[in-house]
């Protein structure tokens, strides 16, 4: 599976760290960062591009590294995506908020389907996109709702949903891509996410600590 590295300013992954989850998800490296009072991405990088841009990017960052379970494999549907209407999939840009995941959320086509047409993201689809789109429509308590390990990472804060590991400074989604590989963790049921009537645009959103 995909693995989300949330990484402090001061703790870096080193390129052994960043070898071995590309060679765990081979599709694509993305990376956010928080700068001029904005987010900033870049993805569909490979491990030495990844690791000579991180070096000089300041504060906390997050890092993805893709192995493709829903949509195609291609440098656009790597993580993470911007929470905005249309979600795009540009290799690069700026915005409020981004969204990483690490799952699969298999009911996305059906939530898209129920979304309004005008709020519905096209061309290249994955389920993580579906859900940036849809986070920017109903506000982040949506992901309590959804399956996986999600980051939002917003100009002002950092938000993890799901259960996450403490690994060497860094917050990891998980740590499959190690060479000897932890027990897999056990899953709870997860609610059939349904767009309520009653979801509208978000003014605040929360934070956690």
């Amino acid at each position: 599976m995909c693995v989300i590295l949330v990484c402090p300013d001061d703790v870096r992954p080193d390129r052994a760290t960043i070898h071995a989850c590309h060679r765990a998800n081979p599709h694509g490296a993305g990376v956010a960062w928080r700068e001029d009072g904005e987010v900033r991405w870049m993805k569909g990088l490979e491990p030495d591009e990844l690791e000579t841009l991180i070096a000089g990017l300041p504060g906390e960052i997050v890092i993805h590294f893709r192995i493709a379970s829903v949509g195609e494999v291609t440098p656009r549907l790597c993580h993470p995506f911007p929470v905005t209407v249309c979600a795009t999939t540009r290799l690069s840009g700026h915005a409020r908020a981004v969204l990483f995941h690490n799952g699969t959320w298999s009911q996305w086509r059906e939530t898209l389907r129920r979304m309004p047409r005008h709020r519905r993201p096209d061309g290249l689809l994955s389920d993580t996109r579906v859900a940036a789109s849809l986070v920017d429509l109903c506000g982040t308590d949506v992901l309590d709702r959804l399956p996986g390990r999600w980051v939002f990472f917003d100009r002002d804060f950092t938000e993890l949903y799901g259960d996450w590991r403490e690994w060497g400074g860094m917050r990891a989604s998980n740590l499959y891509f190690l060479p000897v590989q932890p027990d897999r963790p056990s899953r709870s049921p997860q609610p059939l996410f349904k767009l309520s009537a009653t979801c509208g645009y978000p003014d605040t959103r929360k934070r956690r600590k």
